[in-house]
């Protein structure tokens, strides 16, 4: 039985979403979910207001509808009267809602309710703290996993990159169109390639400066505006390989089978212009070391951020960059915010009876994911089984000459091919399942020992585990001030309630469920 944590609403809106793939495959389609989400409001009595559809696609970034919905909610906060107000957002599951931890974070600070209908949950302001941080855990699982089935997509352009062709969008100067296989390929742009090459050209001759090259290749047509950073567009333009032949991706170099709009003796000319140009604004460097911290804290005082400086050859001192004038935050050494942030990473350490709860929860919380998962690797292997039942019907056809070999052996080609990319889809399915509760209890592992690996690792590392666990930093007065990523934010919370309760006796499975703060 849905679990409820607050009253039961009488309006809400309903949000769907799929990807541009997703959009025909049963189970997925926009209207499959919208007739799920208008059943379930029907039985529970919920009149909806709105209604909000996400149709995700490569070329298109953002969520129109997702922003929609948060603004309606901004407006709906402003109704004094609280029986007029709609607080509610029905959608199917998880992975519908949320694509990241800042969609997470945006809407848990509208303080909504949320029914995820097929999960049989509801997640309120309300709700206890231990089913928040469950919560937060699902949401982070869930990109994992997304982050693994993107891998297929890394693949196949990972793929055309080694034949040659350029796997995204055409850079300025080209476009995308549709090759004889079928596949994109770039061509040179009749308007603005013209423009590209002339700037390379002028470019080379030395006796133009970058922006110049710039401004007047815009004259021309070059689509830019000048109040834009164009002059990062100009040099950008002036180094990429691509205009003569190369790319790189994925840091690899690859031979192209587009069109160049420059010999390779220009594009080299106008490096030995960039490179020569380079070295006379250069001087002689200072001797430079690695700081830990700089850049990475900001100044509580103004708000610029603190850089590291080397004293006496062997002391480090963070100061104030005082970008936006003088600031009178002094000097602090690099052993006291060292001292300081491992002080922070301490509150997120538990006892092994909290560590042993928690690994208990997660378990129990993969259930939902995994019911899921199989119901994936159930559609994919359906589809997967079509596609046999088309290849051996067709062999019967052939036999019985019905088609001719030829189209026999291309058309299953297509399928076969088709059917290894549903068997790799079903594969990293299955290896996100039997991940799921690994890297959650690691990330718990990692949280309960994270003042421990701050205190042995070198710099560079520090800051990655930093940069891992916090989101913002600020120094000011002495005091270091520091905001969690999620879930280290539930954990830390966690952690305190955990201290506090066992200087009474509570047990670990106790105050879990009352005690956590909202």
């Amino acid at each position: 039985m849905r679990r409820q944590f607050s009253p039961n609403p009488s309006t809400a809106v309903m949000y769907a979403r799929v990807s541009s793939d997703e959009q025909e495959k049963e189970g997925f389609s926009i209207p499959a979910q919208q007739k799920l989400l208008r059943g379930y409001a029907a039985e529970e009595g919920i009149d909806i207001v709105e209604e909000y559809v996400d149709v995700e696609t490569a070329k298109v970034a953002g969520r129109t509808g997702f922003n929609a919905m948060v603004e309606f909610f901004e407006k709906q906060a402003k109704i004094k009267d609280e029986e007029r107000r709609c607080k509610t957002i029905l959608v199917e599951k998880t992975d519908r809602l949320y694509r990241n931890l800042k969609d997470y974070v945006t809407l848990d600070e509208l303080g909504v309710d949320i029914h995820f209908v097929k999960e049989n949950v509801v997640l309120s302001p309300n709700s206890h703290s231990s089913e928040r941080f469950m919560h937060g855990i699902k949401v982070l699982m869930a990109r994992q996993y997304v982050d693994n089935l993107s891998e297929e997509v890394k693949k196949g352009m990972l793929e055309k990159a080694e034949q040659g062709i350029w796997p995204s969008k055409a850079p300025i100067g080209y476009l995308n169109v549709d090759g004889p296989n079928g596949k994109k390929v770039v061509i040179p742009d009749p308007e603005v390639g013209p423009i590209i090459k002339r700037m390379f050209e002028r470019y080379a001759a030395g006796n133009m400066s970058m922006e110049d090259v710039g401004l007047l290749a815009m004259e021309e047509g070059l689509p830019l505006k000048r109040e834009g950073n164009y002059r990062a567009v100009v040099q950008y333009i002036l180094k990429n390989r691509f205009y003569y032949g190369d790319f790189i991706y994925k840091k690899k170099l690859y031979k192209g089978i587009h069109e160049g709009l420059v010999s390779r003796e220009c594009w080299d000319k106008v490096q030995e212009v960039r490179a020569k140009r380079k070295a006379d604004k250069l001087r002689k460097p200072k001797n430079r070391k690695s700081f830990a911290f700089a850049r990475m804290i900001a100044c509580g005082h103004c708000g610029c951020s603190l850089v590291g400086e080397l004293k006496k050859g062997k002391y480090i001192y963070y100061h104030c960059t005082h970008y936006r004038g003088k600031c009178d935050e002094p000097y602090v050494r690099e052993e006291v915010l060292e001292e300081k942030f491992t002080k922070i990473l301490r509150t997120l350490h538990f006892d092994d009876e909290v560590l042993d709860w928690m690994r208990r929860a997660l378990r129990e919380s993969q259930a939902d994911e995994q019911r899921y998962r199989e119901e994936a690797v159930q559609r994919l292997q359906r589809d997967y089984n079509k596609l046999q039942k088309r290849i051996d019907t067709m062999y019967v056809d052939k036999l019985d000459g019905r088609i001719d070999a030829a189209f026999f052996d291309q058309k299953q080609s297509e399928w076969r091919e088709e059917q290894g990319r549903l068997m790799d889809s079903i594969g990293e399915h299955q290896k996100a399942n039997e991940s799921y509760i690994a890297e959650g209890i690691m990330l718990m592992e990692l949280a309960n020992r994270a003042a421990d690996l701050f205190e042995k690792q070198p710099a560079s590392e520090k800051r990655r585990l930093l940069d891992f666990v916090l989101s913002n930093s600020s120094w000011a007065n002495g005091e270091l001030s520091v905001e969690f990523r999620q879930p280290f934010g539930m954990i830390a919370d966690m952690a305190a309630v955990s201290a506090t309760e066992k200087v009474v006796g509570t047990a670990p499975d106790d105050l879990c469920l009352e005690k956590l703060p909202v």
